[in-house]
């Protein structure tokens, strides 16, 4: 690689510390930082560290390491805030700049503008790293201890990476207690209070997963999600949105946008400042079964990275009436329930369920309905097909 190793391992080790999720020193990993950096940059980003700074004390230090003119300062800050290697620390301190988190943060923000050749390289790069090694370890003695440590998880009670929430027709479940995971699964028509909430500054770009299919194989999304399907929320969409990466929604337009994605059967997962769902949302991922790094990647054979927190699960109403038409089989993101058309019956896997609503939302014939379950569920990895 071009830039120094030592000093490129010790940057990401920064970014992980501004998440719950740590990102290994894989060599594409260390690569992605090659294309999206020049070693100037990453001195300089290593002099920020983890610490919050201000816009004058950003300044102040590029001036003291480079001494460029305002011109150059501009241009530089005009880079920091375009490839997102630094945001506000969160909508209510817009003051103070942070280092942004390698994943999930970073990687999405550099990638998520109209498509470039630095872009393209860049997700290229990270999905070698994503899909390579998630696929590829998915093998018998690491399959079982990925297993073991997940379930342990749910045994002892450890946070969740994820929740979901579910809804009952126009009927939403109240929450009792404070979010503590890592993200949120929003189920069909839960997320439209959280676009309420940042109503004056929403944004969307590119999903950098559907992005990655399309520019990898030259196909669409099977359920036929748009590329621009990302939406982000508050300090960070106006950051986005100024520099050209993002575009500005209404609350009209971001309502439509959903409402369009749920039909096609996309699930709503937010992700929160420092991956803690504590703290405020700044994304909305639309994801899908099909395209996404989480659940596309586990479909696929990948290890599983699926711990989430679930308030419902779908329960039978009229069995009878269902048709076979395995539309519940192509939204269900884990892979939880389908037509098994040997068999000529409906399967429900409880186990794998992590309660988006997508099965009864996408159904017609009435079903299935949502029922509370509060539980932790970890999807467990799977022998890969034809292995």
């Amino acid at each position: 690689m071009g830039l120094p190793e030592k000093k490129v391992k010790q940057l990401l080790g920064m970014m992980n510390a501004m998440s719950t999720v740590k990102i290994p020193e894989h060599k594409a990993v260390l690569e992605c930082f090659d294309l999206a950096m020049d070693e100037q940059m990453l001195d300089y980003l290593l002099k920020v560290g983890t610490e919050p700074h201000t816009v004058p004390q950003l300044e102040a230090l590029y001036h003291e390491m480079y001494h460029g003119d305002i011109e150059a300062w501009e241009a530089w800050w005009t880079e920091l805030m375009a490839m997102c290697f630094v945001h506000p620390r969160n909508n209510d301190d817009r003051v103070n700049y942070i280092l942004a988190p390698f994943f999930p943060g970073w990687i999405e923000m550099s990638v998520g503008g109209p498509l470039n050749p630095k872009r393209e390289a860049i997700l290229r790069k990270f999905f070698e790293f994503w899909e390579g090694s998630l696929i590829e370890s998915n093998t018998m003695p690491i399959r079982f201890l990925t297993n073991l440590r997940g379930v342990k998880k749910v045994k002892d009670g450890v946070p969740a990476r994820m929740k979901t929430l579910a809804i009952r027709g126009e009927r939403e479940i109240t929450l009792n207690q404070p979010l503590e995971s890592r993200q949120e699964v929003y189920p069909t028509g839960s997320v439209f209070a959280l676009l309420e909430e940042y109503k004056d500054e929403i944004a969307v770009l590119n999903c950098f997963c559907r992005q990655f299919k399309k520019i990898n194989t030259g196909e669409d999304c099977n359920l036929g999600l748009p590329i621009e399907g990302c939406m982000v929320l508050g300090a960070i969409a106006s950051q986005l949105v100024s520099n050209g990466v993002a575009k500005k929604l209404t609350h009209e337009e971001a309502v439509a946008l959903i409402k369009e994605l749920e039909k096609k059967g996309c699930v709503h997962t937010t992700y929160h400042y420092g991956n803690d769902s504590r703290n405020q949302a700044f994304v909305i991922c639309n994801c899908c079964p099909d395209c996404c790094a989480l659940y596309g990647t586990f479909r696929k054979g990948g290890l599983s990275k699926i711990h989430v927190h679930s308030y419902a699960v779908p329960q039978m109403k009229n069995e009878q009436k269902c048709v076979g038409c395995d539309r519940c089989g192509k939204v269900c993101p884990t892979g939880a329930t389908y037509y098994d058309r040997i068999g000529q019956k409906l399967v429900f896997n409880y186990e794998k369920c992590i309660g988006c609503g997508q099965c009864v939302h996408q159904c017609k014939f009435d079903v299935r309905e949502m029922v509370d379950n509060e539980r932790d569920v970890f999807v467990k990895t799977e022998k890969p097909k034809g292995k």
